[in-house]
């Protein structure tokens, strides 16, 4: 699932229930909206070596 951090913008992923953000460690995330989703997503695409991302990392 993809999320969202509410205090620092943050986008991510994750797979089972998270409780806070792995970037700022606040609790306030929330799922992303499909518009947050699509620009990770073409982020994601740009293939950029610092974004690939091994099991259990973040995005």
């Amino acid at each position: 699932m993809t999320y969202a951090c509410e205090d620092c913008g943050f986008l991510f992923c994750r797979v089972g229930s998270i409780k806070e953000c792995p970037f700022c460690e606040k609790p306030n995330i929330r799922p992303a909206t499909e518009e947050e989703i699509g620009m990770l997503e073409k982020l994601l695409e740009q293939g950029k070596p610092s974004l690939k991302i091994k099991e259990g990392e973040t995005l």
